[in-house]
């Protein structure tokens, strides 16, 4: 006599179960956060980069304003009274993406910066006039950093 085995099928086993479709989601959201997670770090440094950018294009015009032979003691003393609002003085010395900004309003804007986004652009040296300036780096502040 021969017997066969009949391979008995469950009507109900179509699907995943509870805890298989839990342990998919919880694998997902770990996953998830960790790309959340990576997501953030690169768009923070995307930011200290344009940031120090920045900063770097302000201190080479300012540096270029001090060293221009033609820029006369007179100019520097006006740059140094009141650094902000003489962004007018060091603009001929900036390029950034082949404009020269006329403001800080138009720099932000050519940098990509967001609104909100300050810069302060702090004194030149100007010891050899007798002045009582040193070089203060420009920073930028409010850019969520």
């Amino acid at each position: 006599m021969v017997t066969h085995t009949v391979a008995r099928h469950r009507p109900n086993d179509n699907g995943f179960t509870i805890v298989e479709l839990i342990v998919a989601i919880t694998v997902i959201g770990l996953l998830a956060a960790l790309a959340v997670g990576a997501y953030n770090k690169v768009v923070s440094d995307a930011k200290i980069a344009k940031s120090k950018a920045l900063i770097s294009t302000l201190a080479s015009a300012k540096s270029a304003f001090v060293s221009d032979p033609q820029t006369v003691a007179g100019s520097i003393t006006a740059f140094n009274a009141g650094p902000d609002a003489n962004f007018t003085l060091i603009a001929p010395y900036i390029r950034v993406n082949g404009a020269q900004p006329a403001f800080e309003s138009d720099l932000l804007s050519l940098s990509g910066m967001p609104s909100g986004v300050t810069i302060t652009l702090g004194t030149v040296d100007d010891s050899s006039l007798n002045g009582g300036h040193t070089d203060q780096s420009p920073t930028v502040t409010g850019y969520g950093l």
